[in-house]
């Protein structure tokens, strides 16, 4: 039945050129389940779940790992701080694109032994 409504919807829709990028982009990515564009995203930006689903993308693609410390705000208005932590990786032939995902070290220590964050961490120790 689901498939039925998917393919109604695909002759009665429109794509427009944003979410084609979009779902080209993410597919590259590997983000099967995520073609739409999410809140607070961009067709090349992309924000995953959690540092694991980050290492998948690090993995299939890779790229280059910014950290930034970030503070955020729950909806009771209670603060606390996480690392956002920004892959960039050139998808060939179609962008530049962004996936980020907020990380908390004291809590998801296991982290530290993802590829993606000691590729960063030893990078980061050669230049300095």
């Amino acid at each position: 039945m689901n498939h039925r409504i998917a393919a109604a919807l695909t002759l009665t829709s429109h794509p427009t050129a944003r979410t084609l990028l979009a779902t080209r982009v993410r597919r590259a990515l590997g983000l099967r389940g995520t073609l739409q564009i999410q809140r607070g995203e961009t067709p090349t930006r992309v924000t995953v779940w959690d540092i694991h689903t980050l290492q998948n993308v690090y993995a299939r693609v890779g790229g280059e790992l910014t950290l930034a410390q970030a503070t955020r705000t729950v909806s009771d208005g209670t603060k606390y701080t996480v690392i956002e932590t920004t892959l960039t990786t050139q998808l060939p032939g179609l962008a530049l694109a962004q996936i980020t995902t907020d990380w908390d070290p004291t809590t998801e220590v296991d982290g530290y032994a993802l590829p993606v964050i000691r590729d960063y961490t030893t990078a980061g120790a050669r230049r300095g």
